[in-house]
């Protein structure tokens, strides 16, 4: 039997598909330095210290700082989630129980001030300020959304609800 010839050389890939790449060496990240750090001493009052030695904003901590701004209205129309809209209680974020006690105070005044029978663009503006003021009487947190929102979109959704199960 003839000897196979060793002339030939198999490789397992082909050279000119192989692709070689090169990456640069990692830089070693440090971390920032601490800017505001400073250590106090253990026995030291902290009402004889200068307050501008401690602060290096101190002029900056004489102006008062500005009222946080309202929460703005979410992008979308409530309860249209297919179409870019938002569930009124998740983007709250409220506990259930403080969400369903304030949702169903706001159903509350709308059977007192309102027409259930009408839709919410079809309410008297005055009967809807009523509304929103005394809502916003009895739970504080309300005054924190811009234009009643939270209030509007309460509404919004018992008066369609409403309005549609009596037509």
């Amino acid at each position: 039997m003839p000897k196979a010839s060793s002339k030939w050389k198999y490789c397992r890939h082909f050279n000119q598909l192989t692709i070689h790449c090169e990456f640069p060496p990692e830089r070693t990240c440090t971390p920032p330095p601490l800017t505001q750090h400073r250590v106090f001493p253990r026995d030291a009052d902290s009402s004889a210290l200068d307050p501008s030695q401690t602060n290096p904003f101190a002029a900056q901590s004489l102006v008062p700082n500005p009222l946080p701004s309202k929460i703005p209205k979410p992008r979308g129309e409530v309860t249209r989630i297919s179409r870019g809209g938002y569930n009124l209680q998740m983007t709250l974020g409220w506990p259930v129980a403080d969400y369903e006690e304030t949702r169903s105070f706001i159903v509350h005044l709308a059977h007192e001030h309102l027409n259930v029978n009408k839709s919410w663009k079809r309410q008297n503006q005055s009967y809807l300020q009523v509304v929103y003021s005394e809502a916003v009487k009895r739970y504080p947190i309300l005054d924190r959304y811009h234009d009643n929102w939270v209030v509007g979109d309460m509404l919004r959704m018992f008066l369609k609800n409403s309005c549609t199960r009596d037509s």
